[in-house]
């Protein structure tokens, strides 16, 4: 296998080929990969999104012929699934399974998808046109989903996955840590500056970024921390309401979608 396709809900990417390893990051149901060693029955592999690294579960994927690795990379076809969770029938076994907001699904037309020799039928919601000025309002559908260390999908997701998962809904590709996404886009110096859906860095103690949300309207900031809630935010850092305290010292502001 030099390429491969994930066709499940959500696959654990794992920091080392073994079930009892950390899970650093998930494959979602249409992400596609490639193969870079293989262990046992384990495969390391690079995905194409972000070039993020792990090992998964050789049991776990299908292999890709190479030219529809291809073809779903160069986004021919692909539409991104916008309920938060909706029954995807793979007709090729006559079942069906839940998939979640932001899985890719390839190949696309009207309701139906064939890839890697498999038909699904997908009768929710769909983006064909992402539009980067609904960030905010696409951060709103996770409301309230768990959090989950590596996670990056409605089954649990983590600060950065959720970040990252509504960016590529509306159409931007970020990387998939919060200290590297921290690295990209043009920096906001001030709070008041600073318009819905720019994305807001917080640090930990020795200074290293450690956090990430999303700026809602009139001083309120979404993001993943025991699930994925609002709180409010200012020039400190968030002011979680329950706790009635600062729970995150805000670092930095970085604007990556277009201005609207």
């Amino acid at each position: 296998m030099e390429f491969g396709v994930c066709l499940l809900s959500a696959v654990p990417l794992r920091a080392f080929p073994g079930h009892q390893s950390e899970m650093v990051s998930q494959l979602l149901f249409g992400d596609i990969f490639s193969v870079m060693e293989k262990r046992k029955d384990w495969y390391q592999v690079k995905m194409q999104q972000d070039h993020y690294q792990g090992w998964v579960a050789a049991n776990q994927i299908q292999a890709l012929e190479e030219s529809d690795f291809r073809a779903i990379a160069a986004n021919l076809g692909n539409v991104i699934s916008a309920d938060l969770l909706q029954m995807l029938e793979d007709q090729s076994r006559g079942s069906s399974f839940p998939i979640g907001a932001g899985a890719t699904l390839p190949f696309y037309e009207k309701g139906k998808l064939s890839v890697a020799g498999k038909v699904f039928e997908y009768a929710g919601k769909v983006i064909k046109e992402p539009d980067p000025g609904k960030i905010s309002r696409i951060a709103l559908t996770f409301l309230n989903v768990p959090y989950l260390w590596g996670g990056r999908s409605a089954f649990g997701i983590d600060c950065s996955g959720f970040t990252q998962l509504v960016y590529k809904m509306a159409g931007i590709k970020i990387p998939r840590d919060s200290a590297i996404q921290a690295t990209q886009g043009e920096a906001v110096h001030l709070i008041n500056e600073a318009l819905p859906g720019d994305l807001l860095f917080f640090d930990n103690q020795d200074e290293e970024i450690n956090h990430v949300g999303i700026l809602l309207q009139e001083g309120h900031i979404i993001h993943a921390h025991g699930k994925v809630r609002v709180d409010r935010i200012d020039h400190q850092g968030i002011y979680n309401s329950d706790l009635k305290r600062y729970t995150h010292p805000l670092r930095l502001i970085k604007r990556i979608h277009p201005v609207v």
